[in-house]
């Protein structure tokens, strides 16, 4: 299904049932966090010089959030100048990754993603014989699911999956990682095929440990492959300086959540899993004609903080 419209700006009254995102049973942090992050690639993709299309992201975000990340772009002064936030950049760039790793022939007919979020990719990815599988906490999973269903009329023809299948898996990893498995194959998954698993601004959140738990667990059989985001030690150390945090409140905040960067995410993978690529955003992000946009706040070369995401596969 080809999009209607590249570049589909949220409508002012585009969260009607606001109300949603106030169920006390909800993870409030977890649930902010993943609103933040589809209101940066709604608000980046409201700018006609970049080709880059979220047309759900916005309804998915929310208002409140969709108004707060525009202000910071306005702020900023990036609007027009084809200027796209680490988060845009690290969504492009694992959209072709997973293209690629499930193109004809490469035997991968299933995709499981972790910490799922507010994705859209099932939604504007043409992966018709894929069957897509979304991991997140039960009350991500729910809102995700509400919020779909209630999408106004302009949106609904983008709330049509574009996989063979899309399930959802409300499974709180941190907590009971040893359900995965079989909640997976209650919903048709394969344990014996390759499969993609992505973990996109995931495992920065996870201890070493629990990095090393997830990926010794994961069902990988011959060929199977995974798509990782992660921070480098250099951005990890500059949210965690007393004096940065002095001049910068909002990284008190950040940095007691980030509990593994790259360097030390390297070391948790054992012996069934290596790592065959890693990218750096920025320069990916140049290499495709575009450019990251600086955070004022963070005083260094921005090559040097900029996520990367790898390539693994399964031994």
């Amino acid at each position: 299904m080809t999009p209607p419209e590249q570049h589909d700006r949220p409508l002012s009254g585009s969260n009607g049932s606001q109300g949603v995102w106030h169920d006390d049973s909800t993870d409030k942090v977890s649930t902010e966090s993943s609103r933040a992050v589809a209101a940066v690639r709604a608000v980046d993709a409201e700018d006609a010089t970049l080709d880059f299309a979220e047309p759900l992201a916005a309804w998915l975000a929310g208002d409140d959030w969709v108004t707060r990340i525009r202000h910071v772009k306005e702020m900023t002064d990036q609007y027009g100048k084809g200027l796209i936030s680490d988060v845009t950049a690290r969504c492009i760039a694992i959209d072709q990754a997973v293209l690629d790793a499930c193109r004809a022939g490469s035997g991968i007919t299933q995709v499981v993603l972790l910490g799922a979020g507010m994705d859209t990719r099932p939604y504007r990815l043409h992966l018709p014989g894929v069957a897509w599988f979304e991991v997140d906490v039960p009350a991500i999973s729910y809102l995700k699911r509400q919020r779909i269903a209630q999408a106004p009329a302009h949106l609904r023809p983008y709330t049509v999956a574009r996989t063979r299948c899309l399930e959802q898996v409300p499974l709180d990893l941190a907590r009971s990682l040893d359900q995965l498995r079989p909640m997976l194959i209650a919903r048709g998954f394969d344990a014996q095929a390759p499969v993609l698993y992505v973990l996109e601004g995931l495992v920065y959140y996870l201890s070493k440990p629990q990095n090393h738990d997830l990926f010794d667990q994961l069902p990988a059989a011959p060929g199977s492959q995974a798509l990782v985001s992660c921070i480098p030690a250099a951005l990890r150390a500059y949210v965690n300086d007393p004096a940065v945090q002095e001049r910068v409140p909002r990284f008190r905040v950040i940095a007691p959540s980030w509990q593994t960067d790259l360097e030390t995410f390297r070391e948790t993978l054992g012996n069934r899993w290596r790592i065959t690529e890693e990218v750096n955003l920025f320069d990916h992000a140049e290499r495709n004609g575009r450019r990251l946009a600086r955070d004022p706040e963070i005083d260094r070369e921005p090559r040097t903080v900029a996520e990367s995401y790898l390539v693994l596969k399964a031994c």
